[in-house]
């Protein structure tokens, strides 16, 4: 008899743990939740509380982990703490910050990073993005074409290895190689004057995200670690145009940190790297130089081997140039302009077309006129108002569908597509 009351409640202990069996999802959640939480609290870089509001999306489901409720009230309390739901269709999903029910959210992809450092600096760098604008950097994402070109790229890779150089030097020890890193950044300037600024503008916004996510989510002992796998893989990345920042960021300020741990509380929108390391390392800040001179200079930071890579590179580049000018110039294309967009990319594979504007291989763009997402082949935006898509022969229209080959358009209600000429075709709304 003991032994038959005995494995009923067994059986009645194991029913009830399979009836309120654990959502290991929300567990993890909760637990990555803890870590952020943790991290953020020793945040010495800014004035502003760095954890807030964050949305864990699975991008196929949208089913949706939160560390706080939504004001619509429309997830769930968990027991693990967290909230979950299904995130709407009309919120764009990336790893980014978006602003939704009242309140502006770090969203980030899941599954996220099973490495703890690579997961708590993406998280903590998504944070950023979130306060920043209450600490006067205004979000900013320009293009800095000119890293596309071989001398850009060149004088880009050279900067960041003098920059190696200086990080493996004693704080003291680092000035040579910082003001080697100046001038070859001064070059690009000099070379690339209408585009060069907007590397400083692409700094103090993904750069500092980079540069938070970084300090407060990695471990001391992988930090040099960590920023010398940066250097050494950017001549890999196959576009820096807006990708360079997540790089510099994360390089110049850990230079600053180890020598001045309070930069951060005195910067503003207008700041900029080469300043600060004048300032904090008493470095000058260069003028013009010579070709010759900085040929000399290259020698000690691998030139050689880099001009020689560089040069096989531009030969694919401009090959590709050919075939994308191709593409959106000689071929039917459908043109959008652009009225109140969001745009979710890849910032590592953009490709520069000079005065055409620049291609986005893969992207997903929302407007007042519907949904676009491009998987293949890429669309064209010039100037953050236009977008180009190619037409070709493969354009299929049937009721709010727009397809062609690598992109689909959802339409909202009353629009429609208009062929315009032979070559062009456009969007317009419905009187």
């Amino acid at each position: 008899m003991k032994v038959i009351v005995g494995l009923l409640l067994l059986l009645s202990v194991t029913s009830r743990g399979t009836a309120q069996s654990v959502d290991a999802t929300a567990s993890l959640a909760a637990r990555y939740f803890g870590e952020a939480e943790a991290a953020a609290r020793q945040n010495v870089i800014w004035k502003k509380p760095l954890y807030g509001p964050i949305l864990l999306v699975n991008p196929q489901t949208r089913t949706t982990y939160a560390n706080m409720p939504d004001s619509a009230g429309a997830f769930t309390l968990l027991e693990e703490g967290v909230y979950k739901g299904q995130l709407p269709q009309e919120v764009m999903v990336a790893n980014t910050s978006v602003s939704w029910q009242g309140r502006l959210w770090a969203v980030m992809l899941w599954p996220l990073p099973a490495d703890r450092d690579e997961r708590l600096n993406l998280m903590l760098h998504e944070c950023f993005h979130c306060i920043q604008a209450t600490l006067g950097l205004p979000a900013a994402s320009p293009t800095a074409d000119h890293l596309a070109t071989i001398n850009g790229r060149i004088y880009f890779l050279l900067e960041l290895q003098a920059l190696k150089a200086a990080l493996a030097k004693p704080v003291n020890q680092r000035s040579a190689h910082l003001a080697h890193a100046l001038l070859f950044r001064k070059k690009r300037q000099q070379l690339f004057a209408a585009t060069f600024g907007n590397e400083r503008i692409l700094e103090m916004n993904e750069g500092l995200a980079e540069y938070t996510g970084m300090l407060l989510g990695r471990t001391p002992a992988g930090m040099l670690p960590h920023l010398y796998r940066v250097i050494d893989s950017a001549a890999a990345q196959l576009s820096l145009i807006r990708s360079m920042a997540y790089i510099t960021g994360a390089v110049y300020g850990y230079l600053l940190y180890e020598k001045a741990p309070g930069w951060t509380q005195h910067v503003d929108a207008g700041a900029s790297f080469p300043a600060l390391i004048s300032k904090y390392y008493k470095v000058p800040l260069p003028a013009k130089t010579s070709i010759p001179a900085l040929n000399r200079l290259a020698k000690q930071y691998y030139g050689d081997s880099i001009i020689r890579v560089e040069k096989k590179k531009e030969t694919d580049r401009l090959r590709q140039v050919a075939v994308y000018t191709r593409l959106f110039t000689h071929q039917p294309v459908l043109n959008i302009h652009l009225v109140k967009m969001n745009i979710v990319f890849n910032p590592g594979n953009l490709f520069d077309l000079g005065e055409l504007g620049t291609v986005y291989p893969t992207a997903e763009i929302k407007d007042v006129w519907g949904k676009l997402l491009v998987t293949s082949g890429g669309v064209l935006m010039k100037n953050w108002k236009v977008i180009t898509l190619p037409v070709n022969d493969s354009l299929y229209v049937k009721d709010n569908i727009v397809q062609g080959n690598g992109w689909k358009i959802v339409l909202n209600e009353n629009w429609r597509l208009v062929k315009t000429d032979s070559l062009h075709a456009l969007l317009r709304e419905m009187q």
